[in-house]
Protein backbone atom coordinates (compact mmCIF):
# COMPACT_ATOMS: atom_id res chain seq x y z
CA UNK A 1 0.00 0.00 0.00
CA UNK A 2 1.31 3.42 -0.96
CA UNK A 3 2.09 5.87 1.83
CA UNK A 4 2.03 9.26 0.16
CA UNK A 5 2.52 11.13 3.44
CA UNK A 6 5.75 9.24 4.01
CA UNK A 7 6.86 9.87 0.43
CA UNK A 8 6.22 13.61 0.75
CA UNK A 9 8.05 13.66 4.08
CA UNK A 10 11.05 11.94 2.48
CA UNK A 11 10.97 14.36 -0.48
CA UNK A 12 10.79 17.32 1.88
CA UNK A 13 13.76 15.99 3.86
CA UNK A 14 15.75 15.45 0.65
CA UNK A 15 15.02 19.05 -0.33
CA UNK A 16 16.16 20.26 3.10
CA UNK A 17 19.33 18.17 2.90
CA UNK A 18 20.05 19.72 -0.50
CA UNK A 19 19.50 23.24 0.89
CA UNK A 20 16.19 23.85 -0.86
CA UNK A 21 14.13 24.58 2.21
CA UNK A 22 12.04 27.05 4.13
CA UNK A 23 13.95 29.30 6.53
CA UNK A 24 11.01 30.62 8.53
CA UNK A 25 7.50 29.31 9.25
CA UNK A 26 5.95 32.54 7.92
CA UNK A 27 7.13 31.49 4.45
CA UNK A 28 5.10 28.31 4.76
CA UNK A 29 2.07 30.17 6.09
CA UNK A 30 2.28 32.50 3.08
CA UNK A 31 2.42 29.46 0.80
CA UNK A 32 -0.58 27.89 2.56
CA UNK A 33 -2.56 31.12 2.21
CA UNK A 34 -1.62 31.34 -1.47
CA UNK A 35 -2.76 27.76 -2.02
CA UNK A 36 -6.04 28.48 -0.18
CA UNK A 37 -6.66 31.40 -2.53
CA UNK A 38 -5.97 29.22 -5.55
CA UNK A 39 -8.42 26.61 -4.24
CA UNK A 40 -11.08 29.32 -3.78
CA UNK A 41 -10.59 30.48 -7.36
CA UNK A 42 -11.46 27.09 -8.86
CA UNK A 43 -13.71 25.60 -6.18
CA UNK A 44 -17.09 26.38 -7.68
CA UNK A 45 -16.28 25.75 -11.33
CA UNK A 46 -17.21 22.15 -12.24
CA UNK A 47 -15.12 22.39 -15.42
CA UNK A 48 -12.01 22.86 -13.28
CA UNK A 49 -12.22 19.70 -11.15
CA UNK A 50 -8.76 18.57 -12.29
CA UNK A 51 -7.33 21.97 -11.38
CA UNK A 52 -9.13 21.85 -8.03
CA UNK A 53 -7.62 18.45 -7.29
CA UNK A 54 -4.18 19.82 -8.15
CA UNK A 55 -4.63 22.91 -5.96
CA UNK A 56 -5.90 20.84 -3.03
CA UNK A 57 -2.84 18.63 -3.42
CA UNK A 58 -0.63 21.73 -3.31
CA UNK A 59 -2.43 22.90 -0.16
CA UNK A 60 -2.00 19.55 1.57
CA UNK A 61 1.66 19.41 0.54
CA UNK A 62 2.27 22.88 1.97
CA UNK A 63 0.68 21.79 5.25
CA UNK A 64 2.86 18.70 5.32
CA UNK A 65 5.85 20.99 4.73
CA UNK A 66 4.93 22.82 7.91
CA UNK A 67 4.88 19.52 9.81
CA UNK A 68 8.31 18.60 8.49
CA UNK A 69 9.66 22.10 9.18
CA UNK A 70 8.53 21.84 12.81
CA UNK A 71 9.92 18.32 13.18
CA UNK A 72 6.52 16.69 13.48
CA UNK A 73 5.39 13.56 11.67
CA UNK A 74 2.40 14.36 9.43
CA UNK A 75 1.02 10.81 9.79
CA UNK A 76 0.99 11.11 13.57
CA UNK A 77 -0.58 14.57 13.36
CA UNK A 78 -3.36 13.24 11.11
CA UNK A 79 -3.94 10.19 13.29
CA UNK A 80 -4.33 12.40 16.37
CA UNK A 81 -6.61 14.71 14.42
CA UNK A 82 -8.80 11.83 13.30
CA UNK A 83 -9.17 10.59 16.87
CA UNK A 84 -10.09 14.10 18.04
CA UNK A 85 -12.55 14.59 15.18
CA UNK A 86 -14.25 11.25 15.78
CA UNK A 87 -14.53 11.94 19.50
CA UNK A 88 -16.11 15.32 18.84
CA UNK A 89 -18.35 14.05 16.03
CA UNK A 90 -19.65 11.21 18.20
CA UNK A 91 -20.52 13.84 20.80
CA UNK A 92 -22.30 15.92 18.14
CA UNK A 93 -24.38 12.86 17.23
CA UNK A 94 -25.16 12.20 20.90
CA UNK A 95 -26.19 15.81 21.52
CA UNK A 96 -28.32 15.99 18.37
CA UNK A 97 -30.11 12.77 19.21
CA UNK A 98 -30.61 13.99 22.76
CA UNK A 99 -32.41 16.98 21.21
CA UNK A 100 -34.60 14.67 19.13
CA UNK A 101 -32.78 14.82 15.79
CA UNK A 102 -32.23 11.64 13.80
CA UNK A 103 -29.62 13.55 11.76
CA UNK A 104 -28.64 17.15 11.07
CA UNK A 105 -29.34 17.26 7.33
CA UNK A 106 -30.77 20.59 6.27
CA UNK A 107 -29.80 22.40 9.47
CA UNK A 108 -28.18 25.83 9.30
CA UNK A 109 -24.46 26.25 9.72
CA UNK A 110 -25.18 28.08 12.97
CA UNK A 111 -26.93 25.02 14.40
CA UNK A 112 -24.18 22.71 13.16
CA UNK A 113 -21.47 24.89 14.68
CA UNK A 114 -23.48 25.16 17.89
CA UNK A 115 -23.40 21.39 18.24
CA UNK A 116 -19.72 21.29 17.29
CA UNK A 117 -18.80 23.94 19.86
CA UNK A 118 -20.79 22.13 22.57
CA UNK A 119 -19.01 18.89 21.65
CA UNK A 120 -15.63 20.63 21.90
CA UNK A 121 -16.53 21.88 25.36
CA UNK A 122 -17.78 18.47 26.47
CA UNK A 123 -15.02 16.22 25.17
CA UNK A 124 -12.13 18.52 24.34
Amino acid sequence: MKNTLKEITISEQEAIDFGFNWTHPDQIFDQIQSECQEVREVLNDPSKSDELENELGDLMHATISLCVFTGLDPETALQKNLLKFNKRFNEVVRLAKQDGHTNLKGQTSEILMGYWNKAKLNVG
